[in-house]
């Protein structure tokens, strides 16, 4: 079999599955009784031993295969939730990403010696703990062995006329359900005959089925329908609003469906009753069940989504199990099936097209300002409309939410907070707001260096933090926001803070700055002295961070997207890093300015004003020239000087640029403001990268090539 072809599909789909798991185990390590969590984290293990076996890729199969028979046993409640069994799952999930990520480079799967944790999983499904050692004894395996051996399809479910037997889980779920005015509905859907693809028949059956509810059991398993293990026919267990007619209606309007048979099961949920527990009845009709079992935990109402506190609410994908309410359920179908997924070179190279039709729109116009051509005219303002939309369209298309970044992040806080025995509570907000793809790819490292430092250096120790009157658990956020056309990231924490008196001492103890000049800095200037290179307050070197290595990476990183990153910090209160990043980095505004022959453009974004002086206007200050704007000093830079452009000063008036980077000001002086214009930002390539005043180039409407200033390096 040739698998080339799909290994771009296999590799993209692994990592959202094995994403998933993490988020699911994540969600399952807070709410160990939910039982929509473990069928979800079920189905991802699932589909990923069967993607890697149709791969060939027998040692990530077995891993994933072992996975799958510990997670049937915990959803089927033989086996209890323990901390063991998360942590070693954990470690399963980061095994496989090794492995996929070997067979993404060219290297064999069986780099990584999985034996260890295949012996552990088989400890498991023994009944011992992940160390070898006898498991603590759970309601399920302490229930007698006929109930071990059949855990799903309990006895005294329903009256001996139902269609199948419910087991206690399952009665619970429908039971509470029934408080929030759903009910459960028996289904048993027929293929027609000629039906050749079945799994696909039964996947869009479940689909549909989320539309309006929540399956919580199939007959056979999800699984066998997958793999098309069974004749024409299956059954489906539902909770749902909607009437009999109207799930009728849901499936039979999929093609290939012969029949679809439904029944309601109702249990009269009532003031509960002592045990032995009511049993269900269908269709008003029950009968007195005689085999009573030892009640679980209640799950929580069918109406609600659980998901960690530490976690994300991203996205799940579904093969025929329940979402987990209906506005959930119908918003994840309504997606579903109208996405395409496309590589990103092919994405580029679409952008650069669109760029090339702005240049020649500019050409275009220009010539026909030239030529006083009304006609050429009137056809562009219709062109420039088509090629404004076309251009949103693209930049939608390369659009992605941050939570492809941000999905990382709450199982690193999780492991962080373990090695560092503190109690931390990561939430996340506005996981859905978008960024180019380019800057997504370079974002996740800077995140990364500000989440360490606030969980290593900011979240104080649950014994210190209640001897400050602080709850025991530190608080660290992560929120994303749209700014205008910038989107901000901030991470922040409500630990000890930043001293900025701490801050100045080190800064002088590593020669950095005079005392002095620390002196007559303020607290905020002092603070910031963080982000230079080789600066740690850290009193000892940990693996988390306090190597010297982080704050002045996460800076230069972000200023090399364009961006902008900022600190606010009050002692004993808590840090907020501040993240700015221009929402796109392809096609930007700009003004032109002209410096003798030279043309150059300024990110729009950079520009505070710009005015125009006489040369007398223009003082020096301790050799260096500065004009004053408003009351406030502002240094000159001099393009010809600063780019060694040859020059002849004049006696007319001078044009100033005023730009910014951060709180940093400065003038730029040229000769000519040609105007505002749309340019197309094109990289200078590998011969060019030692240029740092240049954040790329780009091609203007005359095929002329002009440098795009990078206003940050030019400022410090």
């Amino acid at each position: 079999m040739e698998t080339n072809q799909y290994m771009d599909m296999f590799l993209d789909e692994s990592h959202e599955h094995l994403q998933s798991l993490n988020d699911g185990l994540l969600g399952l390590e807070d709410n160990a009784e939910d039982l929509s969590i473990l069928n979800e984290i079920f189905r991802n293990a699932h589909t990923l031993k069967g993607m890697s076996a149709t791969m060939g890729y027998n040692k990530i199969a077995e891993l994933t295969h072992e996975m799958e028979d510990v997670l049937d046993m915990l959803r089927k409640e033989q086996l209890a939730v323990t901390g063991d069994i998360i942590d070693t799952l954990f470690k399963c999930i980061d095994s496989l990403e090794q492995m996929i990520n070997n067979v993404a480079n060219g290297d064999p799967e069986d780099l990584i010696d999985v034996s260890d944790l295949v012996a552990k999983l088989s400890a498991i499904l023994r009944g011992e703990g992940a160390s070898g050692a006898p498991a603590a004894t759970s309601t399920a395996t302490a229930a007698p062995a006929e109930q071990t051996a059949a855990p799903v399809e309990t006895s005294g479910a329903v009256s001996s006329d139902a269609p199948v037997d419910l087991s206690e889980t399952e009665k619970k779920l429908i039971s509470e359900a029934e408080k929030t005015g759903m009910h459960g509905v028996y289904l048993k859907v027929t293929l027609a005959e000629s039906c050749l693809l079945k799994s696909a028949r039964s996947y869009m059956v479940m689909n549909a089925l989320e539309e309006i509810g929540e399956v919580i059991r199939t007959i056979p398993p999800a699984e066998d329908l997958e793999q098309e293990a069974f004749e024409r026919s299956f059954e489906v267990i539902l909770v749902t609003a909607s009437e009999e007619e109207v799930v009728r209606d849901a499936v039979m309007g999929i093609s290939e469906i012969e029949n679809a048979e439904t029944q309601i099961i109702k249990f009269g949920a009532a003031a509960p009753a002592p045990a032995p527990a009511p049993a269900p009845a269908v269709e008003q009709k029950s009968t007195s069940s005689s085999a009573a079992t030892t009640p679980a935990p209640a799950p929580a109402p069918i109406t609600q989504k659980s998901s960690s506190s530490s976690a994300t609410n991203t996205q799940q994908k579904s093969s025929g199990g329940g979402g987990s309410s209906q506005n959930a359920a119908a918003q994840k179908k309504s997606h579903a099936g109208q996405s395409v997924r496309v590589d990103i070179d092919k994405l580029d190279t679409l952008m650069n097209l669109m760029g090339e039709l702005v240049i020649n729109k500019v050409r275009l116009e220009q010539i026909g300002q030239v030529h006083r051509l009304s006609e050429l005219t009137e056809t562009l303002e219709q062109m420039d409309r088509v090629t404004t939309d076309l251009q949103n369209i693209v930049m939608k298309v390369r659009m992605v939410p941050v939570s492809q970044v941000f999905n990382r992040f709450p199982r690193m806080v999780r492991d962080v907070t373990k090695e560092l025995n503190k109690e931390i509570n990561l939430t996340i907000e506005g996981e859905d707001t978008e960024l180019d793809r380019t800057v997504i790819d370079e974002i996740g490292d800077p995140i990364m260096h500000l989440l360490r430092n606030s969980l290593d250096h900011g979240i104080e120790m649950p014994d210190e933090r209640e001897a400050k009157g602080k709850p025991r658990v530190g608080e660290v956020g992560l929120i994303a926001r749209h700014e205008g056309n910038n989107v901000v990231i901030m991470v922040t924490d409500d630990g000890k803070g930043i001293d900025a008196d701490i801050i100045r001492r080190k800064a002088v103890e590593k020669g950095l700055f005079s005392q002095e000049e620390v002196d007559q800095m303020d607290d905020a200037d002092a603070v910031r002295i963080v982000f230079l290179p080789g600066f740690s307050t850290a009193e000892k070197i940990s693996d988390i961070s306090g190597r010297g290595v982080g704050m002045d990476v996460v800076k230069s990183k972000i200023e090399s997207l364009s961006g902008q990153v900022d600190v606010e910090t009050h002692v004993n209160e808590g840090s907020i890093f501040k993240i700015k990043l221009p929402l796109t980095l392809a096609i930007i505004q700009a003004m032109l300015v002209q410096v003798q022959n030279e043309m150059y453009a300024i990110p729009l974004a950079s520009i505070d004003s710009t005015l125009s002086v006489q040369p007398t206007d223009i003082r020096t200050v301790q050799n260096n020239e500065v004009i004053v704007l408003r009351g406030e000093i502002i240094p000159i830079i001099r393009i010809e000087e600063t780019l060694m452009v040859p020059h002849v000063r004049d006696a007319h008036d001078l044009f100033v640029v005023v730009v910014h980077a951060g709180d940093s000001k400065a003038g730029i002086v040229v000769d000519k403001l040609i105007g505002q214009q749309e340019i197309v930002i094109k990289t200078l390539g590998n011969l060019f990268m030692g240029l740092k005043m240049f954040s790329g180039a780009t091609v203007l409407g005359d095929g002329r090539v002009a440098l795009i200033l990078d206003v940050a390096t030019m400022l410090n």
